[in-house]
């Protein structure tokens, strides 16, 4: 089948390319580097997955002599001939091929194993020289496919999986790919431990490099579970003939290695971008802001010369913080673009931009007002946002933008177009941004908001009003965009008190609904709580409590990332302990080089024991986002949980399972013990998805007489009922401890995407089957949830072209399962 053909195809050239310094996958390339060294496993990719990748590779190749690079050397590999020379160029893998041939009974069943056939193959395995192929790949991957490997090469991996013991016709997806995963989880062991001095030194010493890959490479040939390492080994070809044979390749096509720099380019681009972003420290309506950006979770050192488009708008880099510092002339709303070269003298990345980024900065000097008073909150705060400057500024440049636009190139249109996004984006961002922190009364330890809240109501008011003009001024450029979701900040700044009320109105509540607000972020240094509006009708207080660190180190040994925060709310004069709608909490992670951030998990600390409750770190903005329900004391943790009886899974679910055990989303079924190949039954999965989602909730119920009160299931089978997640298998029964089956698995994940995460379903259900022989045998009721969740590669498929809908999940595919969810 062409997709299962082109994923195998792609994975295996993912690990070929890797061996001659060509990308395992955007990290791995990163890391070889030495860029970073974070642990950070992905699953098995779909076909989805990997065309995204290369085109996002493509997205971020700028430069006609880049693209030129990468096509010259593709001519190059095209034009690899059959005769002496060429062939040479394989010659340690064919020599083993031959000999292999030399011993099997009939050699004629191995006809297509010719030395010429053989230099096609590793040819088209360099996937990353495929730049047509790339710009030219269709919605379902066919003419990737095409590209990458041609009719008459198809033969040539069956024989090549049959030489070397393959029961099957040829490898398989998962086969390929669990070898790829397993070879970068090998390079990242391998780099773990090394800082960021030693790593960077990889880069331009190539012999430590390959020793490096050579080893990692070694360790997955030597698993024998691996159904591709076998294949290679009985076949006897070995790490060093592979390495020396792509070594060979990549020297004749890429002699001067300038199309493997502009692909290492383009992924560090991606990384950075990505990435950049305004601190969070940044003052509003001031003439500086502060911009930063990583890879891997890695400040850079000041390797870059910044220059600014717009002479308004000066741009340099802040030494001692890792900081990009931009300084505004004059007033108003200004408008650049931000280039970030690098300094590298002798090596092909000297003078390469790596960052480019449209900002927009507004200063307006606003006399105060000084508002006393207000329903229902109190007086004396300062509220300062000079909302209808800013966004008249805004739409001044929309409207020279909207001029530029009348004879512009397709190319600069698309520029024009991104600057009147980033434009709007900056504005929205700048005005629902309200500093309140000159509004805090202290007395003590303890400290209170004074908010004017007929002050803010009104605020509220215009920053609803201009935000929908500046959608409707960009929807005139941008017939596409779609409208800004808008969460209103209120920002106390760095309290000094341990103690701090943040009493906030009804009337503040509800002009925040009425207005389309979606949520209000309560923000100080180290932690911002944002919760919807519609989850309080009457006045109501949060209460935030600055903890020492001992409040977490005194009951755990394991690393804490964050500060140590308690949080209280009540409503109408009473407690509340319990939400209709989850709370967001955003802790900020100082310094998360020091930790393996997809292990970071949001710790409840309760009667000197923590409780773990998943989460997720935003590299972006340097911080944990969790989603609660009920609140106490809360930090955030690195939680590393070892299994003894995960060897035989580690190469396709090892990270996966560390990481959802890390969330405490999984747990093991006795000492050190996860039982990998052990089947979930119903119960469990609805415990797994309720956590992945953090959809606890003590208020839920169901009816379904086979789940009782006592039954430790019962919480999260209430929970993911009322979240629309799962029905019963027949009238009044859930079957909690039925075996879930692959189908039923698939859909609920579905669910969870389309109501958590708004995914849309598959327009055309049919179609997404169809590459599976067995779709028929799926039932109709699930056929929808097994669509959406195939098609966002949640789950794939099996074997011989089959989904195997009705077969039992064991517990590591759950744990892929999950991990690619937290993904999402």
């Amino acid at each position: 089948m062409k997709k299962k053909l082109v994923v195998s195809t792609v994975a295996a050239s993912l690990v070929f390319s890797s061996l001659a310094g060509l990308p395992v996958s955007t990290k791995g390339l990163l890391e070889k580097l030495g860029v970073g060294a974070e642990v950070a496993q992905a699953a098995a990719p779909g076909l989805n997955t990997i065309v995204n990748e290369l085109n996002k590779v493509h997205s971020y190749v700028w430069t006609d002599d880049e693209k030129a690079s990468i096509s010259q050397a593709r001519a190059k590999l095209n034009a690899l001939g059959n005769n002496a020379e060429d062939t040479a160029l394989v010659s340690e893998v064919t020599a083993r091929i031959n000999s292999k041939l030399s011993a099997v009974e009939d050699p004629s069943e191995f006809d297509q194993l010719t030395d010429a056939n053989i230099l096609k193959l590793f040819s088209a395995l360099n996937v990353f020289f495929n730049v047509e192929a790339i710009e030219e790949n269709t919605e379902d991957g066919t003419s990737l496919a095409d590209a990458l490997v041609s009719k008459e090469l198809r033969p040539v991996i069956k024989q090549l999986a049959k030489l070397g013991g393959s029961s099957k016709d040829d490898l398989s997806v998962q086969d390929a790919a669990d070898f790829a995963i397993a070879v970068e989880a090998a390079l990242k062991a391998q780099l773990a431990d090394k800082d960021f001095d030693n790593l960077a030194k990889l880069a331009t010493d190539v012999q430590a490099m390959k020793d490096i890959i050579k080893a990692a490479v070694d360790s997955v040939m030597n698993n024998k579970a691996l159904k591709f390492s076998t294949v290679l080994s009985n076949i006897g070809i070995t790490v060093d003939d592979v390495a020396a044979v792509t070594n060979k390749i990549v020297a004749a096509v890429d002699p001067k290695r300038e199309a493997a720099t502009t692909i290492a380019l383009a992924l560090l681009r991606s990384e950075a971008n990505t990435t950049f972003a305004r601190t969070s420290d940044y003052i509003e309506n001031s003439q500086t802001q502060n911009y930063q950006f990583t890879i891997l979770g890695k400040t850079l050192p000041n390797i870059l010369v910044w220059t600014s488009s717009n002479a308004n708008i000066a741009v340099a880099y802040v030494e001692d913080s890792g900081k990009i510092k931009t300084t505004q002339t004059g007033t108003g709303s200004v408008t650049t673009t931000l280039e970030g070269k690098i300094v590298a003298p002798g090596t092909l990345l000297d003078n390469k931009v790596l960052v480019r980024q449209t900002v927009t900065s507004a200063y307006n000097p606003v006399k105060n007002n000084n508002n006393k008073g207000g329903g229902g909150g109190g007086g004396g705060g300062i509220v300062t946002s000079p909302v209808n400057q800013a966004s008249n500024n805004a739409q001044s440049t929309l409207s020279s933008i909207k001029d530029q636009l009348k004879n512009a190139s397709e190319e600069k249109r698309q520029q024009l177009i991104e600057q009147a996004r980033a434009a709007v984006a900056e504005t929205i961002a700048q005005i629902t941004q309200i500093d309140l922190s000159s509004s805090i009364a202290a007395n003590g330890d303890k400290g209170v908001a004074k908010l004017d809240t007929a002050a803010l109501v009104q605020q509220i008011q215009e920053i609803a009003a201009e935000s929908q003009k500046l959608f409707d001024a960009l929807k005139e450029i941008d017939p596409d965009a779609a409208p800004s979701k808008l969460e209103l900040t209120l920002n106390l700044g760095d309290i000094t008190v341990k103690t701090l009320e943040i009493p906030l109105a009804k009337e503040l509540l509800a002009a925040a609904k009425d207005n389309g607000i979606d949520k209000i972020a309560v923000s100080i240094k180290g932690v911002t709580f944002a919760l919807d509006p519609r989850t309080f009708s009457a006045d109501t207080t949060l209460t935030i409590g600055k903890k020492d660190a001992d409040a977490a180190t005194s009951v755990t040994q394991l690393p804490v990332a964050s500060g140590v925060f308690e949080f209280e709310f009540s409503s109408n004069g009473a407690a509340v302990t319990n939400f209709s709608s989850p709370v967001e909490v955003r802790l900020a992670v100082a310094d998360p080089s020091k930790f393996d951030t997809e292990k970071l998990v949001l710790a409840k600390i309760v009667d000197g024991k923590l409780e773990f409750y998943g989460g997720k770190y935003n590299a972006k903005d340097r911080q944990f986002n969790g989603k609660r329900k009920s609140f106490s004391t809360y930090t955030v943790v690195e939680n590393n949980v070892v299994f003894n009886d995960t060897a035989s899974v580690k190469a396709w679910a090892g990270r996966q399972i560390e990481v959802a055990a890390a969330k405490g989303i999984l747990e093991g079924r006795g000492d050190n013990e996860f039982v990998p190949n052990g089947t979930v039954t119903r119960a469990e999965f609805a415990k797994m998805i309720v956590k992945t989602f953090g959809l606890e909730d003590a208020s839920a119920t169901e009816n379904f007489s086979d789940v009782n009160d006592n039954d430790w299931f019962k919480p999260y089978v209430a929970a993911a009922v009322k979240s629309g997640l799962v029905n019963g298998r027949e009238e009044g029964k859930f079957d909690p401890n039925g075996q879930i089956t692959r189908a039923e698995m698939a859909t609920i994940a579905a669910r969870a995407l389309q109501s958590v995460n708004g995914a849309k379903a598959a327009s055309d259900v049919d179609a997404a089957l169809k590459a599976f022989t067995d779709a028929d045998s799926i039932h109709e009721s699930l056929k929808a949830g097994v669509a959406l969740s195939v098609g966002e590669g949640i789950i794939v498929g099996e074997d011989n072209n089959k989904f195997n809908p009705n077969a039992d999940s064991t517990r590591a595919q759950a744990a892929v399962v999950i991990y690619r969810l937290l993904n999402k």
